[in-house]
């Protein structure tokens, strides 16, 4: 039984370990395309972009749990998911070669993809950077406005337990 347990325990710590390993490191699916790129190349290239895109996404729609006030643990978890996001982003435009397309023989399409290509990564960039100066510039003020609130809510509820009526 003990031995059952070791393993079970053992098993679920390998597999906890792996999947921290994958979110932090994609690892490339497939190979690099040809220079002559096939339809099937091409199709997986515009997959795996589709993919990337809908990963930003919803990476930059999860940036409201930030809003609230400092969480390390949030924004460590914010930072971690923008970092795999990153090496997603890096390890397809490696594969698909949309650094090496321009001025090539390969398709159009590649072309176009890889200019979406870059457009995520400015977007992902520039939305993390006006992040990173709302949080600066304007998360203080939100603490303050919120600490502000309640002390008004305070005061109201102890002037009215003083003259004995009763708040909503």
């Amino acid at each position: 039984m003990l031995l059952f347990v070791s393993l079970g325990s053992s098993y679920l710590l390998l597999s906890v370990g792996v999947d921290i390993y994958r979110r932090r490191h994609a690892v490339a699916t497939g190979q690099q395309v040809s220079t002559d790129a096939t339809d099937a190349e091409l199709h997986g290239c515009w997959e795996d972009l589709s993919d990337v895109a809908q990963s930003l996404e919803k990476h930059l729609e999860n940036f409201h749990h930030l809003l609230g006030g400092y969480d390390p643990d949030e924004a460590q978890r914010w930072a971690s998911e923008g970092a795999l996001w990153r090496n997603q982003a890096t390890i397809l435009g490696q594969r698909c070669r949309f650094t090496e397309v321009r001025g090539t023989k390969l398709r159009k399409e590649f072309e176009e993809m890889a200019a979406a290509h870059d457009e995520l990564r400015e977007t992902e960039a520039i939305y993390t950077k006006e992040l990173l100066r709302f949080g600066r510039d304007q998360v203080p003020r939100l603490d303050r406005l919120k600490l502000r609130i309640e002390r008004i809510g305070g005061r109201i509820e102890k002037a009215a337990s003083q003259t004995g009526e009763k708040t909503p």
